[in-house]
């Protein structure tokens, strides 16, 4: 069982069934899935997500819902560590929030908490982010948590039309610089 993670204004709780609708529902908004995927991949509904959302929680890798700590309205986006290929030792991050909660830093809040237990309690020497080139929003949340390019792998295509993936890794000793330097990001 993944556990529920905790920042100052975030709940991430392990994804169930019932967040299945509300994912389905953002991979089918096109603003969304812009740099991700096409609208109607089969991969990106309800029954896509349903078949690896709960893969690899015997590994401790999965997705977490996000919510609001003050707020009941519903998730606001997710957050997740999915293996990267056949290599236990490595794992992407991933996230998508819902475009009315863009801009407020709850990504960043999201993944550098999804970041420390990656780093702290699963004990993975690295972790990647795999995104679209031209996906700013993406690139700029990269570079504020210490994620570095990585020039070293085959980059994966990625989007509608696609391109190749933009590839970025940080390992422990720099998400630990990286975090040091982050203020007001209190973790709990």
């Amino acid at each position: 069982m993944l556990p529920v993670l905790e920042t100052e204004r975030l709940l991430l709780k392990p994804r169930t069934a019932t967040d299945l609708d509300f994912i389905a529902a953002l991979n089918a908004d096109p603003q969304v899935m812009r740099h991700i995927a096409a609208i109607g991949d089969p991969a990106m509904g309800r029954e896509g997500v349903a078949a690896r959302s709960f893969l690899h929680i015997e590994r401790g890798l999965g997705y977490w819902t996000v919510f609001a700590r003050t707020d009941e309205s519903g998730p606001l986006g997710y957050v997740g560590l999915i293996p990267d290929g056949d290599d236990p030792e490595q794992a992407q991050v991933s996230y998508r929030f819902a475009t009315r909660h863009w801009g407020q830093g709850f990504a960043r809040e999201a993944v550098s908490r999804l970041l420390r237990h990656a780093f702290e309690t699963l004990e993975l020497p690295e972790t990647l982010v795999v995104t679209h080139p031209q996906n700013v929003a993406s690139l700029q949340l990269a570079a504020r948590l210490g994620f570095e390019a990585d020039k070293t792998r085959d980059a994966p295509s990625i989007g509608d039309p696609a391109v190749s993936a933009a590839c970025f890794r940080q390992d422990r000793a720099a998400w630990r610089k990286a975090a040091q330097a982050t203020i007001g990001l209190n973790a709990r």
